[in-house]
């Protein structure tokens, strides 16, 4: 086999019962419902191998799998599984790998410091598709047919991102639309999964609505939003002092979000602003909070000099208590849902596979389900293991080849010599196989 790491992932997931959530909650009905959680766990166990379509899970059943695993199904059986699904079971899927994520926090050290600041960061993406046979695809804001969709992660300043919640869309849907019940759900989901103290919201300027940030006031939580360029803001912007001004020198290099270019300074100031006053449009939603602004340097592309600095200004609309400085800083990193969508991207993914809608929707809740095991996984390995890209983790802990031999009814797995992981595997082997409690 190709594909030892399975071992001790599938026993991970064994161990917080996902086969048994999947039998209480998803109920397609009978032929193409029966056995859901060995379907269910067919396509994570090809996910985790790295399948990215429903031909791939084939990936499963090659050697001497078989003699490993039971229950595992073939790709059109799993194929038929999910063009089974409606919206609503793809809800009942969602509210399964939303357990999941809360088992995971239990017994693994998966969401270390959330306990004291947690950061849910949202964001939408869009994923080419071709053709118009795809149910749901259109042409979205980026110009291509595809499908959009909607994503929340939890994270803190000393962990990796996890997703808490995924909705498919169709590929010409607002990046705005459902978001602020998406947000509703994963605060509450978040608090579940252990983050009991300061939980700030992240989101770039398309998520700056009156609803939006109503959502996350009431659930209890912070903002930390990129404003919108309006009347309003840009006002604020010109009242700001040139003496308020303060500098700011970047150790690394980072890009201006307009220009692209790589900026290693800027200047920053905080002032106020009152948004949402539109009582038509936001009915009790007006909100007055800090309003930090980052300008950096137009530059020139030529020789010519300039008479006085041309700035590009950036603005973050947020009720959190951090200092300038700080708030600054864990506003950028709102970036790090861009490693989840890569994660994604890499792997599951690549593609939607099926023509069916709520089918993609399915696999896009499996995918994410598959990229918090992963991250568990590597929880449970070492340090490093915790945050490297599941590409890496797929390279040094799944992708082993093993010789399996069977003696006095116990399997053993005879894995390569001096593998340049192995003390890695033995330990998530060990973490998975030899459990206290």
């Amino acid at each position: 086999m190709s594909c030892a790491g399975l071992v001790p992932v599938l026993r991970l997931a064994e161990d917080i019962g996902i086969g048994g959530l999947i039998n209480q909650r998803v109920e397609l009905g009978i032929p193409v419902g029966a056995n859901p959680d060995a379907k269910a766990l067919s396509i994570i166990a090809g996910m985790v191998a790295g399948a990215d379509s429903i031909e791939d899970l084939d990936v499963i059943r090659h050697g001497a799998m078989p003699r490993l695993f039971t229950g595992v199904r073939a790709p059109s059986t799993c194929g038929s599984w999910l063009r089974g699904f409606t919206h609503g079971h793809a809800r009942q899927l969602a509210s399964v790998a939303s357990e999941v994520l809360v088992r995971l926090a239990e017994r693994t050290p998966l969401l270390p410091g959330v306990e004291q600041l947690a950061f849910i960061d949202i964001d939408a993406k869009i994923k080419e598709t071709y053709g118009h046979a795809k149910q749901g695809s259109g042409f979205a804001y980026t110009g291509v047919r595809g499908l959009n969709h909607l994503v929340a992660t939890l994270s803190s300043p000393v962990c990796a991102p996890v997703v808490l919640a995924a909705r498919l869309r169709g590929g010409n849907a607002d990046s705005r639309r459902g978001a602020a019940s998406m947000i509703t759900e994963a605060i509450g989901l978040a608090l579940r999964a252990g983050a009991t103290g300061v939980i700030v919201v992240r989101a770039d300027s398309a998520f700056f609505t009156g609803p939006i940030i109503a959502a996350i006031r009431a659930a209890g939580a912070l903002f930390s939003v990129t404003a919108q360029k309006n009347v309003a803001t840009q006002a604020a912007i010109s009242a700001i002092g040139a003496d308020d001004w303060s500098e700011v020198e970047y150790r690394h290099p980072i890009p201006d979000p307009l220009t692209g270019e790589l900026i290693t300074h800027a200047e920053i100031a905080e002032t106020t602003l009152t948004a949402f006053v539109h009582a038509a449009e936001n009915p009790g939603r007006q909100v007055t909070a800090r309003l930090l602004v980052r300008r950096t340097p137009r530059f020139k592309r030529n020789d010519q000099g300039e008479l006085f600095h041309v700035w590009n200004y950036h603005a973050i609309f947020t009720d959190t208590g951090f200092d300038l400085h700080t708030a600054d800083k864990y506003h950028r990193k709102h970036a790090i849902i861009e490693q989840v969508f890569a994660d994604l991207n890499d792997a599951a993914l690549a593609h939607f596979p099926s023509g069916r809608f709520p089918a993609n929707h399915a696999w896009l809740i499996l995918a994410c389900l598959t990229h918090n095991l992963l991250r568990a996984a590597g929880c449970l390995t070492s340090i490093f293991h915790a945050k490297a890209r599941t590409g890496t983790l797929r390279r040094h802990l799944i992708t082993i080849p093993a010789r399996i031999t069977r003696t006095a009814r116990r399997i053993t797995l005879h894995l390569p010599a001096n593998w340049p992981w192995q003390a890695a595997y033995q330990a998530l082997f060990t973490a998975t196989h030899h459990r206290t409690t």
